[in-house]
C-alpha cells in the first residue's frame, strides 16, 4: 500500500489538475474520494446516478429474455425508477444551472458488467444479475450517504433525500429474490 499511495497521489492530482465536473467524477467513480474520506459533490452525484440509471435501464431488456418472473419483474421496475430519476435529474441539470454533460452510455466497467449477462442464462444469469445489482445499488447508496453528510447544492441534496429511499427499498426488494 505504501508503494501505491504515491502512484494514486500523482493520479489524483493530474486527474484533478484542471477541475472540471468530469475529472472529479472521475475521481469518485474510482473510489479515490472515498479512500481519502472526501464527499462527493452535486456532479458526482448526478453524473454517477445517470450512469447508474443507463445500467438499470439496460438490464431490462436482458433480463426479459433471460431471468425469471421475479427478476424480470423487479429489473422493470427498476428501470421504471430509472427512467423517472432521468427525467428529475435533466429537469435538475437545466433548472439549477450545473451543465453537466452526461456521457450517452455507461463506463467501460458497466458495459463489460452487462455484457457478461447477455452470456448467460438460467440459475447463473440470476446469480449474476441478482450479485451486480446488489453491488450496484450497495454503492450508490454509499455514494447518496456520502454526500448527505456534506451537500454542496441544496437541489441535489433534495434529490438525493428523496432518491436514498427507494434505492433502500430495492434493496429490500432484491434481498426477498434471492
Amino acid at each position: 500500500m505504501v508503494a501505491i499511495l504515491p502512484a494514486i497521489v500523482v493520479f489524483a492530482g493530474a486527474v484533478a489538475g484542471s477541475e472540471t465536473p468530469r475529472k472529479r467524477s472521475l475521481i469518485e467513480d474510482f473510489g479515490i474520494k472515498r479512500m481519502f474520506g472526501w464527499p462527493p459533490n452535486g456532479h458526482d452525484v448526478l453524473r454517477l446516478m445517470h450512469e447508474f440509471d443507463l445500467v438499470q435501464i439496460r438490464a431490462v431488456g436482458i433480463a426479459a429474455t433471460r431471468g425469471n418472473d421475479a427478476v424480470r419483474r423487479f429489473a422493470l421496475e427498476q428501470a421504471e425508477r430509472a427512467q423517472q430519476r432521468e427525467a428529475a435529474i435533466v429537469r435538475l441539470n437545466m433548472f439549477a444551472l450545473l451543465n453537466i454533460d452526461f456521457a450517452a452510455d455507461p463506463s467501460l466497467l458497466r458495459r463489460n458488467e452487462l455484457a457478461g449477462l447477455q452470456g448467460e442464462v438460467g440459475q447463473a444469469f440470476i446469480r449474476d444479475y441478482t450479485v451486480n445489482q446488489k453491488a450496484d445499488i450497495a454503492d450508490t447508496i454509499g455514494m447518496l450517504q456520502r454526500y448527505l453528510l456534506n451537500p454542496d447544492n441544496d437541489d441535489v441534496r433534495r434529490f438525493a433525500q428523496q432518491q436514498l429511499p427507494l434505492l433502500q427499498q430495492a434493496r429490500e426488494e432484491l434481498q426477498r429474490l434471492q
